[in-house]
């Protein structure tokens, strides 16, 4: 039979968990919890796989599991591999201001995201885009190479590339959230350069406020925009309020942001107390 009998993806701004996801397609779910290799191994082996994709990995699967398909286990990786190697690849690029990040499709090994390489391709985006707008592009363009893929696997044209032992940068590494406005280098950056990180980082927003008892009080924040001008009077790194409009000071600019109450994060800071 075809490896690939359909695609189904959404854009949907509330899409459907991987469970649901799964329950409406008919497709065998198994949530994997760390410390549960024998118990997937038995799992995967009952669906007697040809191959495994797999996508956002919590942690690394072991031999004993990538091993089984006959065609071997595939990662769909969001860089330029060898590049930002590891668990979080977008936000490293955004830190590092990357424009022209990647997605690859490689087999797994024993190593984190140091199997061979099926295809690739580098993904262009403009300063300050944000993070939806990014995942967007490299999700289409991971469908095409994973069709791309499956074709060749069908018709065995199919052709690898060693990746080099090293990579050339950093390992990306989670952070915890408390790390967030550490790693902002307010002095060093211009306000661009920064409104693009705070664009590529939105889970993390709400730590901005921290300093402030707005965060104590559980209000969220949205970036809107930013202008170049003169700040020499502000402290950088600071958030401040004129004329009904709260922004950033950056060295060389203004990040003007949307702070509003939010019922969710109000609870998710209250419930450790009352828990």
């Amino acid at each position: 039979g075809r490896f690939l009998t359909g695609i189904h993806y959404s854009f949907t701004s509330n899409p459907l968990s991987l469970k649901l996801f799964s329950r409406k397609m008919q497709i065998p779910y198994y949530y994997l919890r760390k410390g549960d290799s024998k118990d997937l191994e038995k799992w995967v082996r009952s669906a007697e796989p040809d191959l495994i994709v797999i996508y956002s990995m919590s942690h690394l699967l072991k031999e004993n599991v990538f091993n089984i398909p006959l065609y071997g286990t595939i990662n769909l990786h969001y860089s330029y591999l060898p590049e930002y190697r590891g668990p979080n690849p977008l936000f490293w690029e955004y830190y590092d201001y990357i424009l022209d990040p990647g997605i690859t499709l490689h087999y797994v090994d024993k190593g984190e995201d140091t199997g061979d390489i099926i295809c690739q391709e580098r993904v262009f985006i403009s300063s300050g885009e944000k993070l939806e707008e990014t995942s967007q592009k490299l999700v289409s363009t991971g469908i095409k190479l994973l069709s791309e893929t499956m074709e060749a696997l069908e018709n065995g044209s199919i052709g690898i590339k060693q990746q080099p032992v090293d990579t050339p940068t950093r390992r990306a590494r989670k952070i915890k959230p408390e790390e967030y406005n550490k790693l902002i280098k307010w002095v060093d950056w211009g306000v661009e350069r920064v409104f693009h990180f705070l664009n590529g980082t939105p889970k993390y927003h709400s730590t901005l406020l921290k300093k402030n008892s707005l965060y104590r009080l559980g209000f969220s924040i949205r970036i809107l925009d930013y202008e170049n001008c003169n700040t020499s009077e502000y402290k950088v790194g600071n958030l401040y309020k004129e004329k009904s409009k709260y922004f950033f000071a950056c060295r060389d600019g203004k990040i003007y942001v949307e702070i509003k109450p939010s019922l969710d994060n109000l609870f998710s800071r209250i419930y450790p107390f009352i828990s």
